[in-house]
Order: C-alpha cells, then structure tokens, then sequence
C-alpha cells in the first residue's frame, strides 16, 4: 500500500513536472513549428512506428525534404514531449538522441532534463546519474534536480534523497513546493513524521506556499499517525481552497476509525465519492464502509464499482469482508453464488474460506463443509494446493495471517488434513507471519495424521521453540499419544510433565487420559483421575462423563454407573449429561449382561437392537408380560422417531390383570398430538383401541369374579345375574344373597 501511495504521489509530482517542460519547450525562444510540418513529420513517425523502421532513418529522409532549410528546434522538441507523453520512451530517446548528434541547436536547461527523464525510463537510474554528472553545471537548473530528487524518493533511497535536497538547498533551488512535496513523500513512506513538520516549516520560512499536494500529503502523514488534531485543523485552514485527493480522504477515513469516530469517518468516505474515485480504491472503500457500520453504504459502492470496473477478486474480497463483518451472512452468500461463483474469475481460495468462516462462526457447520467440499473438488484444487498459495503469495500480495489461519482450519474440520499441512507447511517455509503456540500446536497435530506419530515427535523436540511449548502444544502431543495403548507409557509421562508445569487447569488433558484407561478398561485409573478433578475444582464436562459411565459399563460396575448417571442427568450446571452412541451402546450392553433386559431397551439408541432385546424379553416372559415392558419399548421405539413400530407394539398390549396402564396409550396420544397431520384420526384410533382393551380387561376380570363365586357355597344360581352384568343390563338379584353380589359388581365397576 505505500508504495501503491508513493507512485501515486510520484505521477502527481511527474504531472506537475512534465507540464512546465512542455511548456518551456514552447518558451525558449525558439520559433512555433509549423503545423502542417510537424504533422508530416508526426504521420511520418506513425508510419515508422508501424513498420518497425529505425527512427533515425525517418528522421533523415524528413531533414532531406527540408532541402536545406534550417530545421526549427521547437518542432524536434515537441515531437519527444509527444512520444514521452504517450509512453514511447525509447523512441523518445532516439530523437533526442539524433537532435544532438545533428547539433540541431544549442540546448538548454529544459533539453537537459526532458533527456534526463527519457534516459531513466529506458536505461535506468545510474545511466541517468551518469548523465546527470556529465550536464554542464551551468545547466543543471531546478527541473533536472526536481527530477534527479524525484527518482530517488521513488526508490526510497533517503541518503541521496536528503543528499540532492540539501545540494539544492545550498544553490537556492528550492523556490516551488514540487521538491518539497518529494521529501514529504518519502518522509511519509517511512514514516517519519518529525522531518515531515521540518520541511514544512522550512517551506514556511523561505514563502514557499504549500500547493495542493503538500497539503494532501501532510494530512495523509497526520491521518498515518492518527494526530487527530493536527489533521482537522490543516484541514480547517485549507478546506475550500485544494481538493482531496482519494487516497487522502482514505486514510483520513482510516485514522477516524482507528480512533472509534465512525460517523466523522463515513463522512470522509462519502467526499472520496463527490468526484471520480480512482479504480484502485475501490475495494479499500468497500472495506472501510464495512468498518463504518453501513451495511448500505457498502452495496452502493459495489454497484458503482460494477458500473465503473470490472470486477476482480480484490474487490469480491473487500466485498465479502465487510458483509461478514456487518453480519449480513445472507447477502454474502447470494453474492456469493450468483455474483462470483459463476464470474469466471481466477479462483481465488481465499473467498471460499471467507464465507465457510462466516457459516461456521454462525453455527451453520454443515454449510460450511459443504462450501469447503466444493472447493475443495474444484478443478483447481484436484492437484495439491502449494501452486495456488505460490499464486497467492506472489507479487507482493499481502496474505493475512487470519486468512492461513482460516483457511487450515477449514481445512482440517473437512478432514482435508494433507492439504492443512501443505498450506502450514508453505507458511513456515516463507515465515510469512509470527508463529503463535496455536500455531505449532495445529502443525503438530497435522503431522501426527499425515506422516505419523515419529515425525510428529521430531517436530515437537526439533521444530517447536521451547518457550512456545504452551498448553496448547503439550495438549496436542498429548492426544497423539493417548490415541493407542502402544504409547501409554508416554501418554503418562507428557500427562505428568503438564502438570509439573501448571497445564492442568481443564478436564481436556484428564479426558484424553481417561478415555485412553476407559479403552483399556482401566477403571481404577479413571476414578483417579476423577478424583483428582475435584480435588482440582475442575468440573467434568461432558466427555468426562461419557467416559466414566463407559468404563464402568465395561467392568459391570452397574452400582457405580448408575450413580453418576443419576447424579450428572440431575445436574443443574451447565454441564449436565448428554450420552454419546458409544456410551448407550456399552451401557445396553452392561444392562442385558446383568440381566436388565428393560434397561437395556430404555438406554440403547438402535432401534435394531430395541427389537432385539424385545425379542429376547419376550421369549423369556412368555405369559408373564408386563406393562412395564410394553412401556418401556414403546417409549424407546418413539424416542427413536419409529412411531410406526411403537404403534404395532401397542396393538399387540394386552395389559397385566386387574391393571390398565393408562400411561401406554398416553405416550402414542402425545406423539400423535405434536404431529399436525393427521393427529386427530390417529389419535382417536388409540383412544378407541384403549378402551377395547379396557373392556376386555372387564369381561376377564367379571370372568374370574364369576369363578370365584360358583365356588362358593351359593353356588351356581347368580350366574345369570353376573352374565347380565356384564352385558351392560339391570342387576336383578336373585334370592336374598343378591346383597352380597351387588356389592362385588360395584366394587369392580368402581376400579375403573
């Protein structure tokens, strides 16, 4: 960016330059050249131009058809201006080259300088210092210093900068701002805001009257430092008199926001629009309005930017940055996919890391990998990822640290982990940007799955500083060991070093150790290491808890693993327990083992295996079936979204004797209830169902009343009476013991 400002401010001190000499060209008292003649002369080299004819030959021939005639000088003089003017430098040359050789007059300071210039452009700065030495000193007048000064502030060359400045000083050459505004822009480039105030106090002292560019500079270099106060007051005093330059109400712009004033900022940004903005900024304002807060701001500069430019991967990437940041996901992603997706531009793999960064941070994960998938298959990407980092980094492009950054973990949540390593890899090797522990730490785990736990172990001993060895670092290292019982004895030690150093602080390192003694079925280590948490005050989070109740499932510590259970699903923190597949599956299995076949169906999260322990649960209760059991699996059965299943369960219920577990048809009814379609029919189906269950209930259980009485001594004659009963008819009471079966009936009647 500051060397983009230097040539800016370069082409500005160049424009003010090449204007006088064009205009002395005219003024040295030579005659105007003849319009007709210089326009033969023009078409003349056009047509060389064209041909690839030596300029000097063309040159010839047109001094032949003067025939004798004394060439005017001016006519030579304005014709290099024009082939400068229009970039032929070379060709410039050439003429000026053959104005001298013919001696075609006696050149003066303007000559002198405009050759200086040609010579620069074409065979570099120390020819044209060579040059400069050989110029009579009597014709070393302020325009060839001007330019000789202006060649070194481009190459930031401050020794002979300040060396020519000073020269000119002596010899009373400094009487206009343009070699004042030089020094100022060098100055600036460094950032050297104490001899920016020098030379503009000097400029003070010998009247020299600042002009357009010295003031946009200085604001520039005040907006640099973020002084505020200096800023608005040069400001204050020139406001009216010289128009900002872009990249002035830029930085301007820059420095209210560093500062926290965004709305003094947008106001900046908005006069950087009442003329042409210069292409180059374009993506800089789609970045400082995101900064500014103005979600608005930032499409209007996007559909001036379509209007004016062609859109590249620059200005998708301003774009895309501020969106992300005003939070406006969706407008990113619509731009996205209609806008840049299909732009045919070259693929730029920071763009799509940008916005799977902005999913993920948002919590749409699955977007996320679905965009880095896409990349990631992307033509481009087929074959290894270094040519496009090259591409990337080349030309002195500035790549960002957050940007690798975003881009490896990306990466590595794809499980894309040779192409993490590749892109960690180039980052290293280039030292693009300071390595932070978290760094080296995701470099360490990314060699572990790629090339392995040896060369992971080198790269921790060899590779990583030791003061970078942080908790982070020994975490990961940790976690590599603790993947096979081959490295316990490791796992072990690196987990005694951490806590030698202080790393224990959270349950990350006692998980990795615990879920390894949990594979080993290891459980008096893992109460150890519980233990020690409490002792440490560090609360177990979830995976603690998966772990703990699976290794007591292992060993059928079934007391022990209830207890926790309990105790974590009663929790009121925010670590409350939620069950991993594996740890259901290990404790349905602890269950069926111990002989808790119902547990077994309530804990598992297969619905395969809830149809199999039922199975077994049946064959093993065959006409002993409880409601306890249909409960338990229809409950499962519909925590597992088969209602369908559930539903065929419950038809096949026929409940306990002397018992209607209204509980069995509730949990259908309630299913039934949060499905909005089709609820009512399904729900009044098993309401019509359950009572049909609960008459047969009845007619059993009047059946056994029945039994019981006949085996009494009133014997068989209030048969009829308890078949009446139970046909919904009037009690008629027989004999003068009707009393007593009248009693039973509404005893049973009343139980339902």
């Amino acid at each position: 960016m500051i060397s983009h400002n230097l040539q800016h401010h370069t082409r500005s001190i160049l424009a003010h330059s090449s204007r006088t000499l064009l205009f002395c060209s005219y003024t040295n008292g030579t005659l105007p050249s003849s319009p007709r003649n210089n326009t033969t002369l023009h078409s003349c080299i056009e047509a060389a131009s064209e041909h690839k004819t030596a300029i000097t030959r063309v040159l010839e021939q047109w001094r032949r058809q003067q025939k004798g005639k004394q060439i005017n000088p001016s006519m030579v003089r304005v014709l290099v201006e024009e082939l400068r003017d229009s970039q032929r430098f070379r060709q410039a040359l050439e003429v000026s080259d053959w104005m001298i050789e013919k001696k075609l007059c006696n050149l003066i300071p303007e000559d002198f300088t405009s050759r200086f210039h040609l010579i620069e452009n074409v065979l570099g700065l120390k020819e044209a210092e060579k040059f400069f030495e050989s110029v009579p000193v009597s014709q070393r007048g302020e325009a060839i210093y001007t330019a000789l000064l202006n060649c070194y502030t481009v190459k930031k060359d401050l020794f002979k900068a300040e060396a020519t400045f000073k020269k000119m000083r002596e010899i009373g050459l400094l009487l206009k701002p343009l070699p004042y505004n030089s020094m100022i822009s060098l100055y600036f480039s460094v950032r050297n805001r104490r001899k920016v105030d020098e030379i503009m106090q000097e400029m003070k002292e010998n009247n020299v009257q600042f002009d357009c560019l010295t003031v946009n500079i200085a604001l520039r270099v005040y907006a640099s430092v973020s002084d505020l106060l200096a800023m608005e007051k040069l400001l204050a005093v020139w406001e009216g008199t010289i128009k900002l330059h872009c990249l002035t109400s830029l930085d301007m712009a820059k420095a209210y926001l560093r500062n926290g004033y965004k709305v003094k900022a947008r106001e900046m940004l908005l006069r950087t629009e009442e003329d042409q903005i210069d292409p180059e900024s374009y993506a800089e304002l789609l970045t400082l309005y995101g900064q500014a807060g103005e979600r608005e701001d930032v499409y209007r500069i996007w559909d001036l930017y379509k209007l004016a430019e062609k859109q590249d991967n620059d200005g998708f990437r301003a774009l895309f940055g501020s969106l992300l940041k005003l939070d406006d996901l969706n407008g990113a992603e619509e731009i996205y996919y209609n806008e840049w997706d299909g732009s045919g531009l070259e693929f730029d793999v920071r763009i799509p890391t940008m916005l799977a960064s902005g999913y993920r941070e948002n919590g749409q994960v699955k977007k996320a990998d679905k965009l880095m998938i896409k990349t990631i298959r992307n033509e481009k990407m087929v074959r290894p990822i270094g040519p496009l980092l090259e591409e990337w980094g080349k030309e002195g492009n500035l790549v960002k640290p957050s940007y690798m950054r975003g881009l490896i973990k990306d990466l590595c949540d794809s499980k894309q982990y040779r192409k993490a390593l590749e892109a960690s890899t180039w980052v290293s090797e280039r030292k693009l940007y300071d390595l932070f522990p978290e760094d080296y730490a995701a470099r360490l785990h990314l060699i572990d799955n790629v090339l392995g736990l040896e060369q992971a172990e080198k790269f921790f001993k060899s590779s990583i500083p030791e003061n970078m060895k942080n908790y982070s670092v020994y975490s990961t290292l940790l976690t590599s060991y603790t993947r096979s019982a081959k490295t316990l004895d490791k796992a072990e030690a690196t987990f005694e070093k951490m806590g030698e150093l202080g790393f224990l602080l959270n349950p990350t390192p006692f998980n990795s150790m615990i879920s390894l003694y949990s594979e080993l079925r290891k459980r008096s280590k893992v109460m150890k290491l519980l233990e020690k948490m409490k002792e440490k005050n560090i609360e177990p989070d979830n995976v603690t808890m998966n772990n703990v109740l699976r290794v007591n499932a292992y060993v059928s510590a079934m007391e022990c693993m209830e207890r926790y259970k309990r105790e974590w699903e009663d929790d009121d923190n925010n670590n409350k327990l939620k069950l991993e597949v594996r740890t259901m599956d290990a404790m349905a299995k602890a269950y069926e083992t111990a002989g808790s076949t119902l547990k077994a169906i309530e804990i598992t999260c297969s619905k395969k295996e809830v149809y199999r322990l039922w199975n077994e649960y049946k064959k093993d209760n065959v006409g002993n079936m409880s409601n306890e059991g249909y409960r338990s699996v229809i409950s499962s059965l519909l925590k597992l979204d088969d209602v369908k299943g559930a539903q065929e369960v419950f038809n096949e219920w026929e409940p306990e004797r002397y018992e209607f577990d209204s509980r069995i048809p509730s949990l259908l009814i309630s299913r039934y209830c949060e499905d909005e379609k089709n609820n009512e029919v399904k729900t009044r189906d098993v309401m019509k169902l359950s009572r049909k269950k609960r008459r047969g209930l009845q007619f059993e259980l009047f059946k056994d009343v029945c039994v019981m009485l006949t085996a009494t001594s009133f014997g068989v004659g209030f048969v009829p009476c308890l078949v009446w009963l139970c046909g919904g008819e009037t009690i008629t009471v027989w004999s003068s013991l009707g009393v007593t079966v009248t009693g039973i009936v509404l005893a049973v009647t009343n139980s339902f």
